[in-house]
C-alpha cells in the first residue's frame, strides 16, 4: 500500500514540478541563459581533429572533416606590424595585397572572393593611397567589403551622406527582399558606418560586419539579415487618419517612441479604433515634440508624432560570402522568420576544370593508413537547396570549430601573415605572376594581433579575433553544419519524460539508489546530448530538463523522508512494546507496512503458565511476588525476543506471544518449540539459584494454523494480538501438561511442520473445550541440532 501511497505521490509531485518549470520556461530567461552555458561546454567538449606521431618532433594532424578547406584567414599579425610599421597602414599598401591575387596566370584558379574586414568610412590625407586602392579592388574584381551597423542615429549633418554610401552597395549587389514573417518586430539599426562611395562602386559585394551579444558579452550568433531603419520623416499624430497609406511591399512601417526611448509599432491598416487607442497611449507614455511644420524657423506648436519607416534588409557579410561562392545573389535568397533562410540550387565552381558544378560537401571523411595514404575516398553528399535555421530576428547559432588560432601555432583555419602577400613586386603582366595563389578559396583578411581596434571578442572558446568569428559563421554556412534547437514542443516532450522517469524512480527505489541512478542517469542524458550536438548539431535542452530532474529527486526525497520517519515512528511505537529490537529495524525496512486491522495469517501461537502460582502467592509478600514474577518473566520474554517472537500480552504470570507477524516468517513453528526448550533450561538455571520456596514449574502449549492477526480494540486504545479456534487450541495445550504432567505440549499441526528437527513422546488423541474433532497431541522433548 505504502508503494502505491507513494508512487501517486510522485506522480502528483512530478506534474507541480513539469507545470512549475513550464512556467519558468515561458516567463524567464534564466534557462536560456543557463543553455548558453551549457552550449559553450558542448563546443569545448567537441573533437576537432586528431593527430599522429610519425617520428620525434614530427606530427601528422587530420584537419577536421567539418571545415572548409577553401577560408583561408590573412592575419595583419604582429610580424605584420612589426614589418610594416603602425596600424593603419597606408591604403597603398592593401591596394598591392589586392592586386596580388588578381595578376595570376590562370584566372580560372583565382581566388573566389576577397573580403577586406577593414574599415574604409572616411578618406586618408593623401588622395592617391584612396586612388590606388578603389583601383586594385576594381581590377581584382572579387572583393567584399563590410559596413557596420548602429543602434543609434547618425547625427544630421552627416545623416544624408552615410545613407547614401549604403544605397552605392544596394544599386551594385542589391538587397534581401524576399522576406516572410514579422519582420518589424526585428531590431532596428538607425546609424550605420558604410564605405565611402568610390569603395562601393569598385566592391563585387558587401555585407554587415555585426554579431549579436549575449547577455554575457559573448558572441554566439550571428543576424544573418540585419534591418536598417531609415526614418522618412515625422507625422503629426492629428495628420494620421484611416486614408494615410505605406507600401508595405517596401517595407515601411509607422512606429511611436515613449518617454523610456522604447519604439511601440503601429497596426497596419489604420482603422478609427486603432487610431483611438494610439491617440490613449501616446497621451499617456509618449512625450510632445515641438515642430516646425512649415520650415521657417518659428515653433508651430507640439505635437505627439508618428514615425514613418523605410527598412532595408542587409545581408550579413557572410552570407554574402556564401552566396558568391554558391554562384547566388541576395535576390536568389529566401527568407522565412523564425524557420529558415533559403539559397536554392547552390553551385560550387571546380577550378580543375573551370565549370560550375552542383555543390556538395563531405558526408564521410577519406580514411587513411599509418603513412597517410587514403585507402577510402570521401563520401560527399550533393546540396539541391541549403536552408539556414534562423530565428525569428532573422540570427544564426554559429557554430565554432575550435579555439582561436594563432598565425605561428595551433590553426583551426589557416591563417597566413599579411606582410608575406605584400613584400615584393608586383608584376605588371599577369602571365608573368604565379600561376595559382588560393584556387576558389574566399580569402579573409583581417586585423590578427592584440590591441588593433579592439577587434577581439569573447566567444564560446575564448578571445578571437573578428575575422576568424566571420570564419566560423561563413563555415557553418558552407559546410551545412548547422545547429538546429529542437521544436518547442519537443522541448516540452523531453522535460516531461525526463521529470516523470525520475519521479518514477525516485518513488520505487531506496533513496541511496535512487540518487546513484538519478546522477548517472544526468550524466549519461548530457553526454548523449554532447554526441549529438556533435555529430548532427542537434541541440537539446539540458539546463531545464536536468535541472527539473534533480529538482523531482529531490522533491520526492524529501516527501519520502517526511512520510517514512512518521512512518518509522508509528511502526517503532506500535511494534518496540511487543517484538524485539531487531524485529522493529526490519519493520522499519520494509517496503510496505504490516497490514493493520486483522489479517488471516498461518501462524504458531505460544502459550507458557506458571504451575502452582496461587500457593506460591500465599507464602509472599505482595513486593516479594512483583519482584520474583518480574525476574521471572525478564528472563522469559527476553528468549522470545531473542528469537524475534512477537510478545502479545502478560496475563499475572501467563505469558502469550506468537512468530509469524508482524515479520513473515517460514520457520514460525520451529522458532516456538526452539523457545520453549531454552525457556525449560532457564527456568532449571533460574531454580537452581532460588530457595525451594520459590522455585517454579511451568506449562507451555503450542499450537500452528490459520489465525486473525492484527490491531484489534478501539481508535483510542489498540493492541496486536491473535484470534480465531487455533488461538484458543493453544491455551488449551497449555493447562493440558496438568493432566499428562508435562511442561511443553504441541499440537499435531506445529509437529506437522517440525517433525524432523525436534524430539517428541506421543501423548493422546484428545478432544479438547471447543472443538468436535480430536486432536493429536505431543510432549515436546528436544530440538534436533538446536544451538
Amino acid at each position: 500500500m505504502k508503494r502505491i501511497k507513494t508512487g501517486c505521490a510522485g506522480f502528483l509531485i512530478a506534474t507541480g514540478i513539469f507545470l512549475l518549470f513550464l512556467l519558468l520556461k515561458e516567463t524567464t530567461a534564466i534557462f536560456d541563459r543557463w543553455e548558453l552555458k551549457v552550449l559553450d561546454t558542448h563546443f569545448k567538449l567537441k573533437t576537432l581533429t586528431t593527430s599522429r606521431k610519425i617520428k620525434e618532433g614530427v606530427e601528422v594532424r587530420a584537419q577536421n572533416p567539418n571545415i572548409s578547406p577553401d577560408i583561408l584567414i590573412i592575419g595583419i599579425d604582429f610580424r605584420t606590424l612589426s614589418d610594416i610599421g603602425r596600424w593603419p597602414f597606408d591604403r597603398s599598401v592593401h591596394a598591392k595585397l589586392v592586386s596580388r591575387f588578381a595578376r595570376i596566370r590562370d584566372q580560372q584558379q583565382r581566388e573566389r572572393a576577397v573580403f577586406l574586414d577593414i574599415f574604409f568610412v572616411e578618406p586618408q590625407e593623401e588622395a592617391f593611397n584612396d586612388a590606388l586602392l578603389v583601383k586594385s579592388i576594381e581590377e581584382n574584381g572579387r572583393v567584399f567589403l563590410d559596413t557596420v551597423l548602429e543602434l543609434n542615429p547618425p547625427p544630421p549633418a552627416y545623416e544624408e551622406v552615410l545613407h547614401r554610401r549604403q544605397e552605392t552597395l544596394f544599386e551594385e549587389y542589391g538587397l534581401i527582399t524576399r522576406i516572410e514573417g514579422d519582420w518589424e518586430s526585428i531590431p532596428a539599426f538607425y546609424g550605420l558606418q558604410p564605405p565611402l562611395i568610390p569603395y562601393g562602386k569598385a566592391a563585387k559585394g558587401y555585407g554587415h560586419a555585426n554579431f549579436v551579444e549575449d547577455y554575457d558579452k559573448v558572441f554566439r550568433r550571428q543576424p544573418l539579415i540585419a534591418k536598417q531603419s531609415r526614418l522618412v520623416r515625422l507625422i503629426p499624430l492629428p495628420e494620421l487618419t484611416t486614408d494615410f497609406s505605406i507600401d508595405r511591399s517596401k517595407f515601411e512601417r509607422l512606429a511611436w517612441v515613449d518617454t523610456e526611448g522604447r519604439e511601440h509599432p503601429i497596426p497596419y491598416p489604420l482603422t478609427e479604433e486603432i487610431l483611438q487607442k494610439l491617440q490613449v497611449e501616446m497621451e499617456k507614455k509618449a512625450p510632445p515634440k515641438e515642430i516646425d511644420l512649415d520650415g521657417d524657423g518659428t515653433i508651430d506648436g507640439e505635437f505627439f508624432v508618428v514615425r514613418y519607416y523605410r527598412d532595408y534588409f542587409l545581408p550579413a557579410i557572410t552570407l554574402s560570402l556564401a552566396l558568391e561562392y554558391m554562384h547566388k545573389r541576395p535576390s536568389d535568397v529566401e527568407v522565412v522568420l523564425g524557420e529558415y533562410i533559403r539559397i536554392p540550387d547552390p553551385q560550387k565552381y571546380n577550378p580543375k576544370t573551370g565549370e560550375w558544378e552542383p555543390y556538395t560537401i563531405v558526408a564521410r571523411p577519406a580514411e587513411t593508413d599509418e603513412n597517410g595514404r587514403i585507402v577510402k575516398p570521401a563520401e560527399e553528399k550533393t546540396i539541391h537547396e541549403l536552408r539556414i535555421p534562423i530565428d525569428e530576428w532573422g540570427n544564426m547559432i554559429i557554430n565554432y570549430m575550435g579555439p582561436p588560432s594563432s598565425s605561428d601555432g595551433y590553426q583551426t583555419f589557416p591563417v597566413r601573415p599579411y606582410v608575406g602577400y605584400v613584400k615584393g613586386a608586383l608584376p605588371e603582366d599577369p602571365s608573368k605572376g604565379p600561376r595559382a595563389i588560393a584556387p576558389n578559396k574566399i580569402i579573409m583578411v583581417g586585423p590578427f594581433a592584440k590591441g588593433m581596434a579592439a577587434d577581439e571578442k569573447p566567444t564560446p572558446l575564448g578571445l578571437m579575433y573578428g575575422v576568424e568569428i566571420h570564419a566560423n559563421a561563413l563555415n557553418t554556412i558552407l559546410m551545412s553544419q548547422f545547429i538546429v534547437p529542437i521544436p518547442w514542443w519537443a522541448d516540452i516532450v523531453f522535460l516531461l519524460g525526463i521529470i516523470y522517469f525520475i519521479a518514477f524512480l525516485s518513488s520505487r527505489k531506496s533513496i541511496l539508489l535512487s540518487a546513484i541512478l538519478t546522477v548517472l542517469f544526468l550524466l549519461v542524458l548530457f553526454l548523449a546530448i554532447t554526441v549529438a550536438f556533435d555529430l548532427s548539431g542537434v541541440l537539446v535542452p539540458f539546463s531545464s530538463t536536468g535541472t527539473a530532474g534533480l529538482f523531482t529527486f529531490f522533491a520526492i526525497v524529501v516527501y519520502r523522508v517526511m512520510t517514512e520517519e512518521r512512518d518509522k515512528r508509528r511502526i517503532r511505537e506500535m511494534f518496540s512494546k511487543y517484538v524485539s529490537p531487531r524485529v522493529v529495524d526490519q519493520l522499519i525496512d520494509m517496503e510496505s507496512l504490516p497490514e493493520l486491522g486483522g489479517v488471516d495469517k498461518e501462524l504458531t501461537v505460544f502459550f507458557s503458565d506458571i504451575r502452582g502460582f496461587t500457593t506460591l502467592s500465599e507464602t509472599m509478600t505482595p513486593q516479594e511476588l512483583v519482584n520474583h514474577l518480574n525476574e521471572y518473566l525478564t528472563v522469559m520474554t527476553d528468549i522470545i525476543l531473542d528469537l524475534e517472537g512477537t510478545l502479545d500480552k502478560y496475563v499475572g504470570d501467563e505469558i502469550m506471544c506468537f512468530w509469524g507477524a508482524p515479520i513473515p516468517q517460514e520457520d514460525h513453528a520451529l522458532r516456538a518449540c526452539i523457545c520453549a526448550i531454552r525457556q525449560m533450561k532457564a527456568l532449571e538455571e533460574l531454580n537452581a539459584k532460588w530457595p525451594p520456596e520459590k522455585r517454579l514449574n511451568i506449562g507451555i502449549g503450542i499450537n500452528s494454523g490459520i489465525m486473525t492477526v492484527g490491531n484489534m480494540g478501539s481508535p483510542g486504545r489498540m493492541n496486536y494480538t491473535l484470534m480465531g479456534d487455533n488461538v484458543n487450541l493453544g491455551a488449551r495445550l497449555e493447562g493440558t501438561n496438568k493432566t499428562y504432567m508435562t511442561n511443553i505440549i504441541i499440537s499435531e499441526y506445529t509437529y506437522s511442520l517440525v517433525k524432523d528437527k525436534v524430539i517428541v513422546r506421543e501423548l493422546d488423541n484428545i478432544r479438547v473445550k471447543g472443538k468436535n474433532k480430536p486432536v493429536l497431541i505431543y510432549e515436546l522433548i528436544d530440538v534436533r541440532d538446536d544451538s
